[in-house]
């Protein structure tokens, strides 16, 4: 029998977040990692705070909304609260249940720029490379990256090269060819200047 396309809303919500999110997903390791060592982090985040005033976000909430946006490139604070009001994995590892308000990106974006100028930054991040499940995967000798990411966050306008980059026995034959001068002249001009053809 086939079934009916109908939507009804209902009154209630019974979703479990917790029972949503497949037992194997890895963002639930990742997930345990950052808040074991936040929770480490508890004194020295209570020191940047006064006891008056409106509460702030929780800067937990703050760090494991960054995180989801580095680990699944989102491009914006805007599009990320635009993600978070409908994805229920967003909402459940940043902390927040079902029928909680998605914070204005303005808001978001001061609040966790204020939190992550400190020294708290660094500390975040000592705290998660110096966990017990961890550190055993660091290593001194190599790391590696995805060259896709780097590729799309780093721009070649924002690139300076540095004096001296080639090694002493490199001659740089193997280098691209650059853009080719080549002279323009005009009647105004009588000694054509050499110019670079716009990339």
């Amino acid at each position: 029998m086939r079934g009916t396309d109908e939507t009804s809303g209902s009154l209630f919500s019974y979703v479990d977040l917790e029972a949503r999110i497949p037992a194997r997903h890895p963002l639930r390791k990742i997930r345990q990692v950052v808040n074991e060592a936040l929770t480490s982090l508890d004194a020295e985040f209570e020191a940047l705070y006064t006891d008056f005033g409106r509460p702030s976000i929780p800067p937990e909430r703050l760090i494991r909304a960054s995180l989801i946006q580095i680990l699944f490139s989102v491009r914006s604070e805007r599009q990320l609260m635009e993600q978070m009001r409908y994805n229920l994995l967003f909402r459940w590892f940043v902390g927040l249940g079902v029928d909680d308000p998605v914070w204005v990106p303005t808001v978001f974006t001061k609040d966790r720029d204020r939190l992550l100028t400190t020294r708290m930054s660094r500390k975040v991040m000592a705290a998660i490379l110096a966990h017990h499940e961890v550190s055993p995967l660091l290593s001194d000798d190599h790391f590696s990256v995805d060259g896709t990411l780097v590729k799309a966050w780093a721009s070649m306008k924002s690139f300076q090269p540095r004096a001296g980059d080639c090694p002493p026995d490199d001659d740089g034959r193997g280098d691209p060819p650059g853009p080719t001068p080549r002279p323009v002249s005009s009647p105004n001009r009588p000694n054509p200047r050499p110019t670079r053809d716009p990339a």
